[in-house]
């Protein structure tokens, strides 16, 4: 029997709050294909689309599908994601982790990622939704040897509710209650593929305690809306009305947990509550300007499309009756009569192309409004980050920062299952995305600020060019390389000045009087 007020369905509040804005985020990310996809949504119809009926067949449906069409979405968000990520993974992160759960580093997920990959998918959602939800299971199977959790990724549409415990002055919050939407196509018996809705409920404790408290354990079931072509596996309950008695308690070791293996990473922190995605202005631009475009293509295009107007026309000079327009085509009017051809206006057409440019500006400022390196307090921990900073708009720096607590916290939980120390887990993102190349141009202009004075050596100018890539040598290295060169003739002449004239003056040789 189903327990009272218990849908499992139900969305948190936050949740409501947020989804349209994810649902954005997502479809610009995914591009013209997701954005045009929804119709209507994203760009209306047209007062006489509506007046002509928009119904399937009508001339109104008829016009918005060409409408449509003719529509062009650019799509700067997913520029601006990729540009990002390339910034935050110039440099790997450092990961430390114990001995025992080395084997996590090379083969974290279960499509086989890495921790260094994972890391990245965990950066790209928090650019994109500004949240990401990290948990850790158990394998379904059992495997040889020490069995090692994996960590799955959520989207943040799919982590429809949740509960942080107590919120006392004396006591921590405690997340207690996670549900998750698993809903997805699955292949049938056949080689058919069926939606099958399905969700993991994650607790501490019973359902009806929403203190958290420490004693309790945590404790997971999955409940599914059973398709008869899908087999459903064993553990799994065939109903999507909660009951406890589908709540199992995993068991790693001989050791339970007494937390839920599951971490929220939004944009600036490692709390439950939503950020707003990092990019939704950005998404909201995009859609303007795609709304802009379809109105400036439907422009050009009308302006091509004129309309034939007569006055006093004496006869149709085809056999169906309708008038040929063309070379060598003809039409008879009366005296006074006339015949032309009217179209909009090309007026506007400048204004809306001039507005199309700079929003499209814009938005290329936007997309790389997240470089403002604020590498203040480098030295705060994830702990910190837990702290929510609501007043300060996420950088670049605090996003890095917040994935790495992120997954640092789920791997603690980890180890912590496995009996191990946690602090011995570590994980340190990038943080210098400022670095870049160090161009010919930059090195004379080093070079020059040295020969004119300024308090820098040569080992200093080798230390620059080495951490922008240019060498890999030691100093000592660089300097054994070029002595070589000058023994076989190939040196650059570093020791000859040039006398008035342009004259090469031999080394070690004066000047001749």
């Amino acid at each position: 029997m189903a327990d009272k007020d218990s849908n499992i369905k139900e969305k948190n509040p936050a949740y409501a709050r947020f989804i349209d804005d994810w649902q954005r985020m997502s479809d610009t990310y995914e591009g013209e294909r997701a954005v045009k996809e929804r119709g209507t949504e994203y760009l209306p119809p047209t007062a006489g689309m509506l007046l002509d009926g928009m119904a399937a067949g009508k001339p109104g449906a008829t016009a918005y599908n060409a409408y449509l069409k003719r529509a062009v979405f650019h799509n700067f968000v997913a520029d601006a994601v990729e540009a990002m990520l390339g910034f935050m993974h110039q440099q790997p992160p450092t990961i430390e982790l114990p001995a025992q759960m080395e084997d996590l580093r090379e083969k974290a997920t279960v499509y086989g990622e890495s921790l260094e990959l994972l890391l990245r998918r965990i950066n790209e959602q928090q650019l994109v939704m500004g949240r990401i939800g990290l948990y850790a299971d158990l394998p379904a199977t059992p495997q040889v040897g020490p069995v090692m959790p994996y960590i799955v990724t959520y989207s943040a549409k799919n982590i429809i509710n949740w509960d942080d415990g107590t919120t006392d002055e004396d006591q921590l919050s405690s997340l207690s209650m996670v549900v998750l939407d698993e809903t997805s196509a699955m292949r049938g018996t056949g080689l058919s593929w069926y939606e099958v809705e399905q969700y993991r409920v994650l607790l501490l404790g019973p359902l009806d305690d929403t203190e958290g408290a420490p004693a309790n354990v945590y404790q997971v079931g999955v409940f599914r809306n059973p398709v008869e072509s899908v087999p459903t596996p064993e553990g799994i309950a065939t109903s999507l009305d909660f009951v406890q008695s589908a709540m199992k308690t995993p068991v790693l070791m001989g050791q339970t947990l007494d937390q839920i293996p599951f971490v929220f990473v939004n944009s600036k922190d490692i709390v439950p509550t939503p950020d707003n995605p990092p990019f939704l202005e950005l998404a909201n631009l995009c859609l303007a300007i795609y709304r802009l475009e379809a109105d400036y293509r439907q422009t050009l295009h009308k302006q091509g499309q004129d309309t034939l107007v007569t006055i006093g026309a004496r006869h149709r000079d085809t056999d169906d009756g309708e008038w040929r327009i063309g070379s060598g085509a003809s039409i008879d009017v009366e005296i006074g009569g006339d015949a032309k051809f009217i179209g909009i206006s090309a007026d506007g057409i400048g204004g809306q192309r001039q507005a199309l440019e700079d929003d499209k500006q814009q938005a290329q400022s936007k997309a790389g409004a997240l470089l403002t390196n604020d590498n203040s307090n480098s030295n705060e921990s994830g702990e910190a980050l837990a702290i929510r900073v609501a007043a300060r708009t996420a950088t670049l720096t605090q996003i890095a920062k917040a994935g790495a607590a992120g997954l640092e916290k789920i791997l603690r939980i980890i180890a912590k299952w496995r009996g191990l120390d946690p602090e011995q887990v570590k994980v340190t993102p990038n943080t210098d995305f400022a670095k870049g190349d160090l161009t010919g141009q930059d090195l004379v202009q080093l070079m020059t600020a040295k020969r004119l004075g300024a308090p820098i050596s040569l080992d200093t100018v080798h230390e620059i060019m080495a951490d922008r890539g240019l060498t890999s040598k030691t100093f000592d290295d660089e300097l054994k390389e070029m002595e070589s060169e000058e023994d076989l003739g190939l040196g650059l002449g570093l020791g000859t000045g040039t006398g008035a004239g342009g004259n090469p003056t031999p080394q070690n040789q004066p000047p001749q009087e």
